[in-house]
């Protein structure tokens, strides 16, 4: 069968997937497949969507190779009006070009046909948040292009952390006596800098605070990563491998291949994704910080569950 295949729209690294804007070009090629009475396979690069290794995309393919050894394809700019009759005799390109073309009530019409592999591990995510409240704690958006954004909607300045922390407090105690569980991609120091596999329980990371002061969980109440990757930073001088931290933050002379890190930081993201889908109720990001595609992700699936 002829392929669609699906850029990897805002990916910035293992850190900053970009997710919720790449699964918009996967809607794309969803909608564009339908209404071609299914005569494609979507075709995803299996390194940077490796979300389908826990996650079932329906007529979705995920391979490195194929995905880069099509070539050239016919391209479809999705900024633009795309749903049309295609020659089904051949492959087709969706070109990286943000953002996609949205018609009105597009966006998320498909999503909940993304489900969870994993049916144990599902169960178990279900159970851990059925009474408590999902929230989304955004880090800082970075580039030159974001601050005057960031100026007008951002309730606070840029890495103040005392005023950032004021505001989460603030919003955590609209639901008084409430357990929460929390995603987020705040780092140790700045945005997609630092642990693959943060535990942000231990001082001093600043988000500590929360964890001590309200009964909260995370994707570590869901899955067991210390014994496998403590503290996990990738090693600059050679990007095949990952320097291992100890507890105590000092260099361990032990390293593991990337790719198994890799693996986990995608599974650490699909459990924050559906914890907060499965949540009794959920916060956004908006509510500390700037909104993401991320949220808009789990309010939209959420409304089919």
């Amino acid at each position: 069968m002829p392929y669609l295949r699906v850029p990897n729209t805002s990916w910035e690294g293992i850190v900053d997937t970009g997710f919720g804007n790449r699964i918009q070009f996967w809607e794309v090629a969803y909608k564009l497949n339908k209404f071609n009475s299914f005569k494609f396979i979507i075709l995803v690069d299996s390194n940077k969507w490796r979300e389908t290794k826990f996650l079932n995309f329906p007529y979705t393919e995920s391979s490195n190779i194929r995905f880069n050894n099509l070539k050239d394809l016919t391209e479809i700019d999705a900024r633009y009006p795309w749903l049309h009759k295609l020659d089904t005799n051949k492959s087709w390109d969706i070109i990286d070009e943000w953002p996609p073309y949205r018609e009105d009530g597009f966006y998320g019409k498909w999503l909940h046909l993304i489900t969870l592999k994993d049916k144990v591990l599902e169960k178990k995510i279900k159970e851990l948040v059925k009474d408590r409240v999902g929230i989304h704690i955004r880090h800082w958006t970075t580039g030159e292009m974001f601050r005057a954004v960031d100026q007008k909607y951002y309730p606070t300045e840029r890495f103040k952390y005392v005023e950032k922390m004021n505001l989460v407090r603030k919003t955590l105690d609209k639901f008084p006596n409430s357990k929460f569980y929390v995603s987020t991609d705040i780092t140790y120091n700045k945005p997609t800098i630092g642990p693959l596999l943060p535990d942000f329980r231990k001082e001093p990371h600043w988000l500590s605070e929360v964890y001590r002061d309200y009964d909260v969980v995370d994707y570590r109440d869901i899955i067991s990563v210390d014994e496998l990757l403590p503290t996990v930073i990738k090693d600059e001088n050679n990007t095949k491998w990952s320097k291992i931290y100890d507890m105590d933050g000092e260099e361990d002379l032990e390293f593991m291949e990337i790719n198994k890190i890799y693996d986990v930081k995608f599974q650490r993201d699909v459990i924050d994704l559906f914890s907060l889908i499965y949540s009794k109720e959920f916060i956004t990001s908006s509510k500390t910080g700037r909104y993401s595609s991320w949220s808009e992700f789990v309010e939209i699936y959420r409304k089919n569950i």
